[in-house]
Formats: C-alpha cells, sequence, structure tokens
C-alpha cells in the first residue's frame, strides 16, 4: 500500500496557500531541517478539534431529518475509496466522510450529496460539500472543492458543475466550479512539481510563522540563499519576475537599475522596483531610508486604538484605547468577560465616543481596527459620533510602508515597534498569544488571564504612540539613517522602552 504522503491531498492546496514551503518540508525535510519545525500549540489542536465539533454540530442540525451513511475508513485510500464508491452505486442521498481516490490523489470531502443527472454510478451522480469554520467562501475552499470535482469526475464519469460550502452559520454558498478550472490547473501544477521533489524558491511570508509549522525554515533558507525572498512587499509573482531577470540575491536587488527593468515582466514597474532596490539597501546597511516626507499632526488630543478578537467565535472582547492630551495620558478598556457581552461593551464604547467633543484623531496599525468597527456596527447599530471618529482615524501602518524603509522582512507592529526600540512588557506577546489566553480565560474565568490580555493591548497602543513619535522627530525630512541610530535609546517618547 502507498504511503499516504505519495498522495496528493486536498490539505495540500491549504497549506500552499500559506506556505508554499509546508507541502515540500511534510514531505521531503531532512532530519536536520526538522529540527526547525514548531509543534502545533494547545490553542491551535483545540480549534482544529472544535472545527470537528462544529462539523457534527452543523451536520446534525443541517442534515437531521435526510438518509445519511458514512463511509467506512480504514486509512487505506484505495479499500476506502471502493467503498465508498459502492454506496455512490447504491445510490445513497448522503455519504458522510467518503474517501475518494484516483491514482495518487485521495481526499474526503465532508459529504457527497446525489444529484439528478446521469453518470456511470447510476441515473444520478454526486457533488462535493464541505463544512467550514468560516463566513464566506476563500480560496482554499474553492480549490479543495475543485480538488474533489476531479476525482469524482474519474470515479462517475461526470463532472460536478458546483460544489459547495456550508459556513459557520449553516448557511449554504455554491460555487460554481467551472469557473475555477485555470487557477486550480495552475495550484496543481505547482504542487505536482514539490511532490516530484522540486523544492520552490525561498518565500517569506507572516503566514509561514503564524499559520504554518516551517516558518523559523523558510526564513533560514531565504537568509542562507540571501535571497529576495527577504524583501518586504514583493509578492510571489514579482519575486518570479525578478528571478527571470536575473535578480536573486538582496546585493542583485540592492545594484538594479529600476528604470531599465520597467515593465519587462509581469508586476514589475519602476516605482515598485525603485522601493524593492532601497529595501535591499536598508537590509545591506541595517539603514533606515526616509522616502517620503511624514507630516504626521500633534493634536492636542491624539486616541491610539487598537482591538483584540477571538477569531474561533467571531467576536470582539477588548477595544482598548490610549488617550493622549497635553495635560493628561490614560488608558482604557472597554472589555467583554464572556462571548455574550459583546454588544454590551459595544453600547459603553459608543458612549464615550459621545463624550469626544475637543478635535481629535485616532491612530491604529493597520486595517483591521476599521474591519472589526463595521462588524459591531452591522451587528449593534452605530452612531453619529462613530462616523466622526471613523473620518479621524489614521492607519499608521499605511503611514509607515509608503514612507518609511527599514531592514525587516515584516512591518508588522510586532516588527516595527520593537526596532525602534519598543518592548511588550507581559507574557502575551501577539495577537494569537491573547486569543490564545482569551479562550483560556472563558474556561477557567481566572482574572489574572485577563489581566494579561489588558496589559498586552496597552502596550500595542502604546507601540504605535512610539512610532507616531518617532516619525514626528525623524521623518520630517528625506533622509538616510545609518548605524549607530541617533535615536538609539532615546526615542522622544514617554512610551519608549
Amino acid at each position: 500500500m502507498p504511503k499516504y504522503d505519495d498522495y496528493l491531498i486536498a490539505s495540500d492546496y491549504y497549506r500552499f496557500l500559506n506556505c508554499p514551503h509546508w507541502p515540500y518540508y511534510e514531505r521531503f525535510a531532512t532530519e536536520e531541517e526538522r529540527q526547525y519545525k514548531r509543534e502545533a500549540t494547545e490553542a491551535e489542536i483545540q480549534r482544529q478539534e472544535d472545527g470537528v465539533s462544529h462539523e457534527k454540530e452543523v451536520f446534525g442540525q443541517l442534515f437531521k431529518d435526510q438518509e445519511i451513511v458514512e463511509a467506512e475508513m480504514t486509512r487505506d485510500p484505495e479499500k476506502d475509496s471502493e467503498a465508498t464508491l459502492e454506496l455512490m452505486r447504491r445510490g445513497v442521498p448522503l455519504i458522510y466522510q467518503g474517501t475518494i481516490t484516483h491514482e495518487d490523489w485521495t481526499g474526503r470531502p465532508d459529504l457527497l450529496r446525489k444529484v439528478e443527472g446521469e453518470s456511470e454510478v447510476g441515473a444520478w451522480h454526486y457533488v462535493p460539500v464541505d463544512i467550514k469554520s468560516a463566513h464566506n467562501v476563500q480560496k482554499y475552499h474553492r480549490l479543495q472543492l475543485m480538488f474533489y470535482a476531479v476525482i469524482l469526475e474519474q470515479l462517475q464519469g461526470r463532472f460536478p458543475a458546483r460544489g459547495y460550502m456550508i459556513n459557520k452559520d449553516g448557511e449554504e454558498h455554491e460555487v460554481l466550479l467551472g469557473d475555477h478550472v485555470a487557477e486550480f490547473h495552475a495550484y496543481t501544477e505547482e504542487l505536482e512539481k514539490i511532490r516530484a521533489g522540486e523544492k520552490p524558491d525561498p518565500v517569506l511570508r507572516k503566514s509561514c510563522f503564524d499559520v504554518g509549522y516551517w516558518g523559523k525554515l523558510c526564513e533560514h533558507y531565504a537568509k542562507s540563499t540571501n535571497d529576495i525572498a527577504q524583501l518586504f512587499n514583493v509578492d510571489i509573482r514579482k519575486l518570479r519576475g525578478l528571478r527571470e531577470l536575473g535578480i536573486r540575491t538582496i546585493e542583485d536587488a540592492a545594484a538594479m537599475n529600476p528604470q531599465e527593468l520597467d515593465g519587462k515582466m509581469p508586476g514589475l514597474r519602476e516605482h515598485g522596483l525603485t522601493v524593492a532596490k532601497m529595501q535591499a539597501q536598508s537590509l545591506l546597511n541595517e539603514s533606515v531610508i526616509v522616502r517620503e516626507v511624514v507630516d504626521l499632526a500633534a493634536p492636542d488630543m491624539e486616541i491610539h486604538f487598537d482591538i483584540e478578537s477571538d477569531p474561533p467565535n467571531d467576536t470582539d472582547y477588548l477595544l482598548g484605547v490610549l488617550i493622549r492630551r497635553r495635560e493628561k495620558t490614560e488608558y482604557r478598556a472597554f472589555v467583554a468577560k464572556t462571548l455574550e457581552e459583546e454588544e454590551k461593551m459595544w453600547r459603553e464604547f459608543l458612549d464615550w465616543i459621545e463624550t469626544l467633543r475637543e478635535p481629535y484623531q485616532v491612530i491604529h496599525y493597520a486595517s483591521y481596527e476599521h474591519v472589526r468597527l463595521n462588524v459591531l456596527e452591522t451587528r449593534y447599530g452605530g452612531s453619529e459620533a462613530l462616523e466622526r471618529l471613523r473620518g479621524n482615524m489614521i492607519d499608521l501602518k499605511q503611514v509607515l510602508t509608503h514612507s518609511i524603509v527599514i531592514p525587516q522582512y515584516f512591518y508588522g507592529l510586532k516588527y516595527a515597534a520593537p526596532f525602534f526600540g519598543f518592548s511588550w512588557r507581559g507574557d502575551v506577546k501577539s495577537g494569537g498569544q491573547s486569543v490564545d489566553v482569551f479562550e483560556q480565560y472563558l474556561e477557567s474565568k481566572d482574572e489574572d488571564l485577563l489581566n494579561e490580555i489588558i496589559l498586552y493591548n496597552e502596550d500595542d497602543v502604546r507601540a504605535t504612540a512610539v512610532l507616531a513619535d518617532w516619525m514626528r522627530a525623524y521623518a520630517r525630512e528625506l533622509k538616510t539613517y545609518e548605524k549607530p541610530y541617533p535615536w538609539s535609546g532615546s526615542i522622544p517618547s514617554e512610551y519608549s522602552a
């Protein structure tokens, strides 16, 4: 019997989209390389278990009155597929957790649903249905449904025109599979190269660390080859184009001529190439480049704003604000101590922003706060004061990425703020950890855990204050800063470490 790793599986698409080396290292990593692989956290394991529980719960609610047969599973893909195919020939209306295998592809859609239309199994055929803990159909959902559809075509002699994703709210979303054939074949071609032993060129993404297990090895690979994958905000298409033009290392990128390369490959235009060149020079020299002057006002009142959320439950549980006035500074947290208190927290926040009379600006980092404000407003309502707050919001990450070049692979807050001297005080040091600790708090009701999250959130908004103050002091003119930096140990902010 072939080893399971010999097969192409649906999870390979999810892995590849998050970290192109994930499916490669799972199959071909050496013993030495496996030392870099991180273990799944307790929270990740719990979320996987919760996903299975959610699947069974949704399954039980939506299909309780329908005839369902659970397919046999022995972990032998060939044997299990034959058992599923026999159920298909019998015309079972719904097959739960059936295995479908053709040659060296194998998959287990959550459901196979019988629909009208001739096929080799009878006067009917089957379409794939997956149950996911998400609200909307994502790319990897489409690819996995396409994967199942291609195998089904081989087994039943008919390609299913539609696949379905049932979301976390029990809503069924239809996917027209014929619309995604080219996309599917492009990703499958890459995965087949990997299965044949071809190692992808270096890629360095946050998701390699946050979602995948091989991030440290991805970083080691990129650094050991001095590859252009280390350049911030250069996507795979641009990396491929640069490599085809002979630009593979950071030194190559630092020396390239953007005018000569403009338009020579898809996505490579002079402006983006110029920024990439600056990024390469910054990495080589550990320099900070102010490429656009930053004009960030310092009003009498400035609010730094950050939201903590629990994605598995699609709930926001903390809205934190650092209110800076000339005469005093205070931090305030609006907290939902249970999932059911989200609306109460939101009402308290709306009541508070009604009290903001003087001119103010709101600084946040990245687009997340805008997204979650929209979600909360949709759920529980808004106000004119909320509209004023939105109108006064400034995304500091946009300011940083548009105007400043720093010697970092990523420009997330946890990378940028420490570079400028800020450090988080508590044990919780990332959004993912915050989610994990909050879920522990929901189980234990240990107030110390909640206080850890509040401290983490306070440090998040203190970090944006440090960045804002650095920009006001050092980004007022076009300039390149070399080591030793003039601000080392003395950023003009009360929040610097």
